[in-house]
């Protein structure tokens, strides 16, 4: 039997190990036949002879094997390879974080820089003339996208005012705010709104609120911390367009 044998089949009884400790046993094994044949050498023994004489102390390779299983306990292997799931875990979460960020940072871009490429063909129909008006609100600025006119399903005049509020920080999220709508009496006239939320980076709304007909302007408030921040849409009716 060669030495390269008698390591594999000690190797091959070993069932608890993880694969550092397995090279590590095969680098202790090759180590200690390498130096019972160096002794076996110094003593004037031929190769052959003093590699045969040295598998014969070594013992039985099963049994070795067999033993030196035993001083690895199977719950440290459970553990380790827990500890090692639990690791690629951590590292996948900060990965996915990590990307979550990145899309969040996208999408509070192109909030700032292109929003009309997420407005839905649906709500942009309902536009007659896009605006750019911005508030800002503490952290965030709501913007005004555009406004556009028509009739309720009861056949009521309405305003259509499209919206979108995002946080001034590009790695912030908005906080989310309640909007109404006055008309140029000061009297409230909010309708309702269909919303979208991306991620909790960026919120976009289409709000259509009942106005009397050739209203001049809309007025968007919103309150915050007993602050009001207020500001007027203009509106383009039939006539006007």
């Amino acid at each position: 039997m060669t030495r390269e044998e008698y390591t594999k089949r000690v190797l091959a009884a070993l069932r608890r190990v993880t694969e550092a400790e397995r090279t590590s046993i095969q680098a202790e094994i090759d180590a200690h036949m390498e130096d019972h044949i160096c002794a076996l050498l110094d003593l004037g023994y031929p190769p052959e002879l003093a590699e045969e004489r040295t598998m014969a102390l070594m013992g039985d390779p099963e049994e070795v094997g067999r033993e030196l299983d035993r001083q690895y306990p199977l719950r440290w292997l459970v553990l380790g390879r827990i500890a090692q799931a639990a690791l690629i875990l951590a590292v996948l979460t900060s990965a996915l974080g990590l990307l979550s960020g990145v899309y969040g940072t996208y999408k509070n871009l192109q909030a700032r820089l292109a929003p009309w490429t997420f407005i839905s063909d649906h709500w942009e129909a309902e536009i007659s003339q896009k605006l750019d008006i911005r508030l800002s609100v503490g952290s965030d600025v709501l913007r005004i996208l555009g406004s556009g006119t028509g009739k309720t399903e009861e056949g009521e005049p309405a305003a259509t005012v499209l919206l979108c509020c995002y946080d001034q920080s590009p790695f912030g999220y908005t906080s989310g705010l309640r909007v109404t709508f006055e008309d140029c009496r000061g009297q409230v006239c909010f309708g309702g709104c269909g919303s979208t939320s991306v991620s909790g980076v960026v919120d976009y709304s289409d709000c259509q609120s009942t106005v009397q007909y050739g209203d001049p302007y809309l007025t968007v408030v919103c309150e915050r911390y007993g602050e009001r921040y207020e500001a007027q849409v203009p509106l383009l009716w039939e006539e006007d367009a």
